[in-house]
């Protein structure tokens, strides 16, 4: 029998949210569902994301770039979602973060444009987009921590980082469980691997895993 799949609604957001183990404030699911609209609207090329059911982009996206907050206690001030793309995770992480100073950097002018008509009608603050690849020569201004998603490797990415990670900064990738691997051949005079954890997000198939480093 095919499962029974829920239409889109806010109400359906907070219903899927919940079963992957999610529980947003009022105001929160509010913009998320705002979001979600905005994000369905002008991703009729799929040049936004190529998920198209209202569960998949829940649980891939929404629930996948929130639950990472039960293993952050806290934050860095100011942070860079590199490659954040349409908004992952840097969007939905600020929604559930307000305190976070955000940047998000993505380099196509169709997802920059995207980001800034979100932050807009978000009326959100403390966010800005930075409309160019990170590289160690491009991004200078000094950060607190970085996050990116389903990006470049770990070795790959780092050097991007050297004029902006404060030292004692944090860097946090979101990936998936062939990290494991990524990670035995790593080695790195610069960062320790701060925490680890690999996970499923509930009621899904979907392995993830948050690598924490800090750099030294």
């Amino acid at each position: 029998m095919e499962k029974h799949r829920l239409k889109p609604s806010k109400q359906s957001l907070d219903i899927l949210l919940k079963r992957h183990g999610i529980e947003l404030k009022k105001e929160t699911l509010d913009k998320l569902w705002i979001f979600h609209g905005l994000l369905r609207e002008n991703n009729k090329d799929q040049d936004l994301t190529r998920l198209n059911a209202f569960e998949t982009i829940v649980e891939r996206h929404y629930a996948d770039c929130i639950i990472i907050n039960s293993f952050v206690k806290k934050w860095p001030g100011k942070m860079l979602d590199i490659g954040s793309g349409a908004g992952f995770p840097g969007i939905p992480l600020k929604l559930v973060n307000s305190q976070i100073n955000l940047i998000l950097c993505e380099p196509r002018p169709n997802r920059v444009n995207f980001l800034n008509m979100a932050i807009e009608k978000l009326a959100l603050q403390g966010i800005s987009v930075f409309g160019h690849k990170v590289t160690s020569s491009s991004m200078k201004e000094p950060v607190d921590g970085i996050i990116c998603r389903a990006f470049g490797s770990i070795a790959e990415t780092l050097p991007r980082l050297g004029s902006c990670l404060k030292k004692s900064g944090v860097a946090y990738f979101m990936k998936g469980p062939a990290v494991k691997e990524e990670l035995h051949n790593w080695k790195s005079e610069e960062y320790k691997i701060a925490e680890k954890y690999f996970y499923t997000i509930p009621n899904s198939t979907q392995q993830r895993s948050l690598i924490i480093l800090e750099r030294l």
